[in-house]
């Protein structure tokens, strides 16, 4: 019969005599990322190669610090990169609704608008001086007086060819009005009505004659108007071109390299003089309001919308985008207010992280963006066609009728960062076509790192780094030595270390205020327990109250005496973060069957299907052990007493054969012990999971009702490896007040539980006389026989 395992086997210490320092005081912080090697160099890998498709997706569980990781990374290589450049939308003089996009080198974009401020500012007091000039008022009075003077002669001819047939032309603010006259002297209505038939038509009819010689009046005036029009404009024109082109030349000089921006200036300088209007100022006070719309207009028009500002960036941008919204993500054109309903224009359209990040690196939680309404699509459609499109939603999903901007797409370079977990992942690779085009390179954080003398020391100084990162106090070696043993612990294996930062991190600042509560100078080993009993304090209701329920009575468990059918089974139970296990009763009946062994949660649908699938492996395995040459004549039936909730997993197997053997031989089982593990076809015990907490729940039961000596837990020896029970269980075993034993195969659980040896196969088939196996076969056989008895019958 196999041997409990020592103390030694139970929790492999980390004692402070084994660490190289007294505090972490004498500790330098890791230079590298502890743990993540592998991943380092997947995530080194993809940031290096700058082709399409290549970026990154971080994956592994919540808690790993892949954020701060990735960022402080990414700063890192970022600071040494080369500063993007700015990017500006201007107004298209052509076509309104399409505002072109300017390039400029980082920091330019933020001169380059006050320039153009400052140009219309100086445009303004320059035309307007201009206009202003005697020589110009000059001017303008010479063409008024020559258009004047043709039209006052054309008309005064006009006027004595209607006097000579006694007709009166006249000009009013309508146009020209013919009115009959008799001697000299202008007709009433009255005096018209008065005349004679035949004297009237005549009237009438030179009235009617003369009337086109006003049709060649009007368009003749009309036409001189507009050769005066065009004259006055040409002249202004030519005196805002004197005033004006020094200024624009300035600007011109300033950014000669650029050749968009000089194309632009060369489009502002001819808009400037078709839209002097903006410009000119009146003296007159009614007209005050008009001039600050002009100004208003003037500013607006030839503003620069920076969208993309680097001029305070040192490096490459790193931009995290917590929310990717469409809008976020990609930029939006926003609207103003007013009466005559909402209204756009090229200095509304706003950037969004793709451009912020452009020339840098854009990283994105996977789960977030893909629960944001179309910001996937978006992401997409940006990364294939290499250029960010600024667009309201209404027009990507066509539902826009209105008239709206349409923005110059700006070109996109950036390396984009995705995280997540391991699932999203393999969603993603399956489900999206697009996905593995576009995200090429995976980097996969590991949630462990070996255990070695190496490591742990490297383990202590990133807890010292940590501490100092929180502000917190040093910790003793003994302290570390702690939260070393607890890291293997969240690891769920002795020979490893948790890489999970955030849960070391909490553990870390509790600890500070324990420290704090205890005026000690440093944090001590005694801090960090007091620590992690809190938590478990704090989130042990529930498995308080199944514990009382125990010791009532109200659950039935027994942990002492023998029964033949029965067996203390162990399963975990999670509750938020918090872990616990506890005892289960598992029982079994047998009779005379067809071989099927029914497994009574899934006749009420409350097994799992990998519990279903454990059930199945026993009438297998009991059928290749036992009854090789003849069928199975016996049924069966198992069952987790006062379960109440869905059961899943295949840990209750080894437990269940003990249960099910147990009461077709009718031996008894002792009730101090517990049992877990896993079973294969060919009996040997296979690992299973939450080792730790089971073992602690039927501990904390067997030493409320009193240690016996005789009491233990019955587990796979692989597991052996994740055994980091707490001190008081330690201190149990070293007593012999309990015990752990590990096995490989089921029969020597069987040994365990019922004192009497399994016995060896012999060669032709038989088992020793009275061993287990050999009375397993012995009842197989009868019911075997009495099945053939009746159906002779």
């Amino acid at each position: 019969m196999i041997k409990p395992l020592t103390a030694n086997q139970l929790r492999p210490a980390c004692t402070a005599d084994s660490l190289p320092f007294k505090t972490t005081a004498e500790l330098e912080d890791p230079t590298t990322i502890v743990g993540q090697e592998r991943a380092l160099k997947a995530v080194e890998f993809g940031i290096n190669v700058h082709h399409r498709g290549y970026n990154l997706y971080v994956m592994g569980p919540s808690g790993l610090g892949k954020h701060g990781i990735i960022r402080k990374y990414l700063n890192k290589k970022a600071a040494a990169e080369e500063i993007p450049a700015d990017w500006c939308y201007v107004r298209n003089f052509e076509q309104d609704y399409k505002p072109y996009a300017l390039k400029l080198p980082a920091g330019q974009g933020k001169l380059f608008k006050k320039d153009m401020k400052n140009l219309v500012e100086d445009l303004g007091k320059a035309i307007n001086a201009a206009f202003e000039a005697t020589e110009y008022q000059d001017q303008v009075q010479q063409i008024e007086k020559i258009f004047t003077k043709k039209q006052s002669s054309l008309i005064e001819k006009h006027i004595e060819k209607a006097e000579s047939e006694n007709i009166i032309l006249s000009q009013t603010s309508s146009g020209f009005l013919l009115t009959p006259m008799k001697e000299g002297i202008e007709l009433s209505e009255e005096e018209y009505d008065a005349l004679p038939a035949d004297e009237k038509e005549i009237i009438d009819h030179k009235i009617e004659n003369f009337q086109d010689e006003l049709d060649y009046l009007i368009p003749e005036i009309s036409r001189q108007r507009r050769e005066h029009n065009i004259k006055l404009k040409k002249l202004n024109k030519k005196v805002a071109l004197f005033a004006t082109g020094n200024l624009i030349k300035d600007v011109k000089r300033r950014y000669k390299a650029f050749k968009h921006v000089i194309s632009y200036l060369k489009s502002v300088q001819d808009d400037v003089l078709d839209h002097l209007e903006f410009f000119l100022e009146s003296e007159e006070e009614e007209n005050a309001d008009s001039n600050t719309k002009n100004a208003t207009n003037a500013l607006i028009r030839y503003q620069v919308n920076l969208i993309v500002d680097s001029s305070k960036m040192k490096g490459s941008p790193v931009i995290y985008l917590d929310n990717p919204t469409y809008h976020n993500l990609i930029g939006r054109i926003e609207y103003e207010n007013r009466s005559s309903g909402p209204s756009t224009n090229f200095t509304l359209i706003k950037s969004g992280a793709l451009l912020n990040a452009n020339g840098g690196y854009l990283v994105i939680d996977a789960h977030k963006i893909l629960n944001m309404p179309h910001a996937w699509e978006a992401l997409k459609r940006s990364l294939y066609a290499k250029k960010v499109k600024i667009e309201s939603l209404d027009q990507v999903l066509n539902t826009d009728t209105t008239l709206t901007l349409e923005p110059e797409p700006i070109p996109l370079k950036v390396k984009v960062i995705l995280l997540g977990d391991r699932l999203t992942y393999y969603m993603l690779h399956e489900m999206e076509p697009d996905f593995p085009e576009l995200f090429k390179v995976e980097a996969d954080f590991d949630e462990e790192m070996p255990r070695d003398d190496d490591n742990t020391l490297l383990y202590a100084r990133l807890i010292a780094s940590r501490a100092r990162k929180h502000q917190l106090r040093d910790l003793e070696a003994g302290a570390v030595a702690r939260l070393i043993e607890f890291s293997s612990r969240l690891a769920n294996n002795a020979e490893n270390l948790s890489t999970r930062l955030r849960t070391i991190d909490d553990l870390l600042i509790e600890t500070q205020y324990w420290a704090m509560q205890s005026d000690h100078q440093y944090i001590t080993l005694e801090d960090v327990q007091h620590a992690i009993d809190a938590q478990f304090e704090r989130t042990d209701r529930i498995q308080k109250l199944i514990q009382q329920d125990i010791q009532r009575g109200t659950l039935l468990i027994d942990t002492h005496g023998e029964e033949i059918g029965q067996i203390n089974g162990l399963s975990v139970y999670d509750v938020g973060k918090f872990s616990f296990g506890s005892p289960s009763r598992i029982t079994a009946s047998v009779h005379m069957g067809e071989g099927s062994i029914i497994n009574i949660e899934r006749e009420v649908d409350l097994s799992g299907s990998i519990h279903d699938k454990g059930v199945l492996i026993l009438s297998a395995l009991i059928a290749s052990r036992y009854t090789r040459d003849t069928p199975l004549s016996f049924s069966a039936s198992i069952a987790f007493e006062q379960s109440y909730g869905r059961i899943d997993g295949d840990s209750a197997s080894l437990a269940e054969l003990c249960a099910l053997i147990s009461a077709l031989t009718n031996i008894p089982l002792s009730q101090s012990f517990a049992v877990t593990g896993s079973l294969n076809q060919q009996g040997h015990v296979q690992a299973i999971g939450g080792v730790n907490e089971k073992i602690e729940g039927f501990f904390d039961i067997c030493n409320q009702r009193g240690l016996t000596g005789k009491q233990g837990c019955i587990i796979p020896q692989i597991n052996v490896m994740n055994l980091l029970l707490r001190k008081d269980i330690i201190d149990a075993i070293e007593n012999k007040q309990f015990h752990i034993y590990a096995v490989t195969h089921y029969e020597q659980a069987l040994e365990i539980l019922t004192g009497i040896p399994a016995g060896e196969e012999h060669i032709d088939g038989t088992f020793e006389k009275d061993s287990l196996n050999d009375r397993v076969v012995k009842k197989l056989c009868q019911y075997a026989k009495l099945k053939k008895a009746n159906q002779v019958k």
